[in-house]
C-alpha cells in the first residue's frame, strides 16, 4: 500500500477510534480511599513500631521458638496460603504470555472424495469414477497482537497485584498463627504457675483447718469456725480442678497450632512468665501504621489490582491491531498428480495484518466494564473497613496494654505490702507472740495476692502480644515493580 494510500486511511481511523472510546461514557468508580484527614492519624517524627519479624525470640525462650519453628513449617492453613501464592504466580505467568508472540509448528493431511454436485458446470463433468483429493501441509504459525493500548500491560499489572495480595494474605496468616501461638503458650505457663500457688493455698488451709479443728475439740470455738476453714479449703481444691482441666485445654490447642496429637506437648515444661519490658512495642497511631499490616497491604493490592482490570476493560473499547503469518510446505492432490510435500513448489507463506474495532456488541464490553467497576469499588470499601477496624484494634491494645501494666504495678505493689506484713507476722510467730493459726492466715493472703500479681501478669503479656499483632507483627511490605 503507497504512502498515499496510508494517509487516506488516517481520518477514517480516527474516526473509528473516537466512535470506539465514546461507548464506554457513563462508567466509573463510585468508592474512594480513605485520606489521612479522614482518619486524623499523627504524622510519624521517626520511624515507628520497630518489631522485629521474629518478634517473640525476644523472649528468650528456646522451646517457645522451637514450638514456632514446627507451627510454621506444620500449619496446613500456611501451607494454603502458600499454594494460593502459586496460583496468583501462576495467573500472573498466565497473563503475561497473553500478549506474547504464539509460534505453533502444525503438520496436517486430508483426505477427501469430492461430491459431484460441487463440480462446477463449466468445467468438464464428473467422471464415472469418483475423485479423491488429499492435501498435506507442514508449517510453522506465527500470531501476535500489538499491545498499543497497553491493555495486556494492565492485566499483567492485575494480575502482579494479584500475587501481591497474596503474599500478605500468607504474612497475615503466619502473624495469626505465631501470635496464637505465644498467647496460648504463655496462658498455660500462667496457669501452670498460678496452680502451684494454688496448691501452697490448699495445702496452708488444710493445715488451718486441721487447727482450727483440733481448737473446736479443745472448746476454743464453735463447730462452724472448722467448718468455714475447711469449706474454703475445699473450694481452693476445686479451683484446681478446673485449673488442670484448662491447662489440659491449652496443651491441646497448643499441640493443634503445632500440627501434632493432642499428647504431643506433655512434655511441655514450665518456665517463669517474662519480665513486663519483655514486649513493649511502642504504640504510637501513625499513618505509617497503615504499611506495616499484612491484611492492610493485602486489600491494597487488591484495589490496585482492580483498578488494572478497569483499565483493561476500558482498552477493550479501542481498536486492535493483529498480524498472523504461516510459512511452511503444502500440497494439494486433485486428479492423481501426487506432488511432494517437502519440495520447493510445495513451499507456501502468507502473512495476515489485521485491524479490528468493536461497534455492537449487545453491551457486553460496557457490561464488563461496569462489572470490574463495582468489583474495584467492593475492594475499596473492604480496604477502608479493614483500615478502620485496624485503627480500632490497635488503638484498643494500647488501651487495654496500658491498663494492664497499672494492673500490675498495682498488684505488685500489694504483694510487697502484704510481704512486709507477712515478715512481721512470722517474726512474731518465731517470738511466741501470735500462735500458728494466725501465720497461716497471713501467709494465705499472702498466696492470693501472689495469684493476683500472676493473672496481672499474664493479663499485660497478653495485651502485649495482642498489640504486637494489631501493629503488624514487623511486617514490611515487599516493592513490586509495575510495568
Amino acid at each position: 500500500m503507497s504512502l498515499q494510500a496510508n494517509w487516506g486511511l488516517t481520518p477514517l481511523f480516527a474516526v473509528l477510534l473516537l466512535a470506539g472510546c465514546a461507548s464506554s461514557e457513563n462508567i466509573a468508580p463510585q468508592s474512594s480511599l480513605l485520606n489521612n484527614q479522614q482518619l486524623k492519624l499523627a504524622q510519624p517524627k521517626v520511624s515507628s513500631l520497630a518489631i522485629s519479624p521474629q518478634w517473640w525470640r525476644s523472649l528468650n525462650d528456646p522451646q517457645l521458638d522451637h514450638l514456632m519453628t514446627m507451627t510454621l513449617q506444620n500449619s496446613p492453613s500456611l501451607r494454603q496460603a502458600a499454594a494460593r501464592v502459586r496460583e496468583a504466580q501462576s495467573v500472573a505467568g498466565e497473563a503475561s504470555a497473553a500478549n506474547g508472540p504464539y509460534l505453533d509448528l502444525n503438520a496436517s493431511t486430508k483426505h477427501e472424495r469430492v461430491s459431484k454436485n460441487t463440480i462446477p458446470s463449466f468445467l468438464t463433468s464428473y467422471p464415472e469414477a469418483p475423485i479423491y483429493d488429499n492435501s498435506n501441509t507442514l508449517g510453522l504459525n506465527l500470531s501476535y497482537e500489538f499491545d498499543w493500548w497497553g491493555k495486556y500491560r494492565n492485566q499483567v499489572n492485575a494480575a502482579k497485584a494479584q500475587v501481591d495480595s497474596a503474599r500478605a494474605e500468607q504474612a497475615q496468616a503466619a502473624l495469626t498463627l505465631t501470635s496464637s501461638v505465644a498467647s496460648t503458650y504463655y496462658q498455660l505457663q500462667a496457669k501452670e504457675a498460678i496452680q502451684k500457688v494454688l496448691q501452697q493455698e490448699v495445702d496452708d488451709n488444710q493445715h488451718l483447718a486441721d487447727l482450727r479443728k483440733a481448737q473446736y475439740q479443745a472448746g476454743v470455738y464453735s463447730v462452724d469456725v472448722p467448718q468455714q476453714t475447711q469449706a474454703q479449703a475445699d473450694s481452693v481444691q476445686q479451683q484446681i480442678i478446673e485449673s488442670q482441666s484448662q491447662i489440659d485445654q491449652l496443651k491441646h490447642q497448643l499441640a493443634a497450632l503445632a500440627g501434632l496429637g493432642p499428647d504431643g506437648l506433655n512434655t511441655l515444661r514450665t518456665v517463669p512468665l517474662p519480665a513486663a519490658e519483655a514486649i513493649a512495642p511502642k504504640g504510637d497511631l501513625t499513618i505509617d501504621l497503615l504499611g506495616k499490616r499484612p491484611d492492610i497491604a493485602a486489600q491494597r493490592a487488591l484495589v490496585e489490582s482492580y483498578s488494572q482490570r478497569i483499565a483493561a476493560a476500558k482498552k477493550e473499547f479501542y481498536p486492535s491491531l493483529s498480524i498472523s503469518a504461516f510459512g511452511g510446505f503444502n500440497t494439494t492432490d486433485f486428479g492423481g498428480t501426487h506432488p511432494t510435500l517437502l519440495k520447493a513448489a510445495s513451499k507456501a507463506w502468507n502473512i495476515s495484518p489485521a485491524i479490528s474495532l468493536p461497534i455492537f456488541h449487545a453491551g457486553a464490553l460496557r457490561a464488563k466494564l461496569g462489572e470490574e467497576s463495582a468489583l474495584y469499588d467492593q475492594s475499596v470499601e473492604s480496604y477502608n473497613q479493614t483500615i478502620l477496624s485496624a485503627i480500632q484494634q490497635t488503638a484498643d491494645a494500647i488501651t487495654i496494654a496500658k491498663s494492664s501494666l497499672a494492673q500490675l504495678q498495682q498488684a505488685s505493689s500489694a504483694v510487697k505490702s502484704i510481704e512486709d506484713v507477712y515478715r512481721v507476722a512470722d517474726a512474731r510467730y518465731k517470738a511466741g507472740i501470735i500462735g500458728r493459726d494466725e501465720l497461716l492466715t497471713g501467709q494465705t493472703a499472702l498466696l492470693q495476692q501472689q495469684q493476683a500479681q500472676l493473672n496481672a501478669s499474664s493479663n499485660l503479656l497478653q495485651a502485649r502480644i495482642s498489640l504486637i499483632h494489631a501493629l503488624g507483627g514487623g511486617y514490611q511490605a515487599p516493592v513490586t515493580e509495575r510495568n
